[in-house]
């Protein structure tokens, strides 16, 4: 399956969908709602789109699930999760996309492709209270470059970009298969959790050692 094809097509699409907002016509200049009104505006039009392209749109998933709007291609599951970039260096983005599990089971029981759509987006030069889109870039999260990739300690483990799309864009792998992508984030995943792992052992030492003591002083080892 051309990942490289399908991603670029759905992009012409989305583009030609979101146009208007190239030119600062939004009226949203808050980061956040600005998001939620693009997510909005193809999710409204995801059935027309899917319809133009020849693919099956899903309905519009529920809050639980990875992805923001899904469709079948050639009876193979893709979901695709919008996320916004504000471009302004003073904006902090943390990256996170989804827990562990939630991925491990979307892309390994579900077989799902799981894409990235990333919109890139700045205050516009044209009008003041609004923001234009500098760029889309949309890629399967398989095939990001490796080191893309990180998990922090949030509830059971939360998968998080080190960088966007837009700044791996050439780096790609267009053809990694779904064993390739394991190897790699498993090991990740497993490196994380033995970290975890340990943190915590010295915690509970520390707090073991802290009722042996009779609670009279405490500290956590590093």
């Amino acid at each position: 399956m051309n990942y490289k094809k399908i991603s670029q097509t759905i992009k012409n699409k989305v583009s030609e969908l979101l146009e208007e907002l190239r030119s600062g016509i939004s009226e949203r200049v808050d980061s956040r709602a600005f998001g939620a009104m693009i997510e909005k505006r193809i999710t409204q039009n995801w059935d027309n789109i899917c319809a133009k392209l020849g693919y099956d749109p899903l309905n519009v998933p529920g809050r639980r699930t990875i992805f923001d709007f899904a469709c079948k291609i050639e009876n193979q599951l893709f979901g695709f999760d919008v996320k916004t970039k504000d471009l302004d260096t003073t904006k902090y983005s943390d990256g996170g996309v989804c827990a562990v599990g939630n991925l491990l089971k979307y892309m390994a029981n579900d077989k799902g492709i799981f894409v990235i759509a990333e919109f890139g987006h700045n205050k516009s030069g044209v009008k003041n209270e609004s923001r234009d889109i500098e760029y889309i870039r949309i890629a399967p999260f398989h095939c990001l470059p490796k080191d893309t990739y990180r998990i922090e300690n949030l509830g059971t483990g939360q998968v998080r970009m080190n960088y966007t799309i837009n700044q791996v864009w050439d780096e790609i792998e267009w053809n990694r298969s779904y064993p390739d992508f394991f190897d790699i984030f498993c090991e990740l995943a497993l490196t994380h959790y033995n970290r975890v792992k340990a943190d915590a052992d010295k915690r509970i030492q520390a707090i073991v050692e802290f009722k042996n003591n009779n609670y009279s002083h405490f500290k956590f080892n590093r």
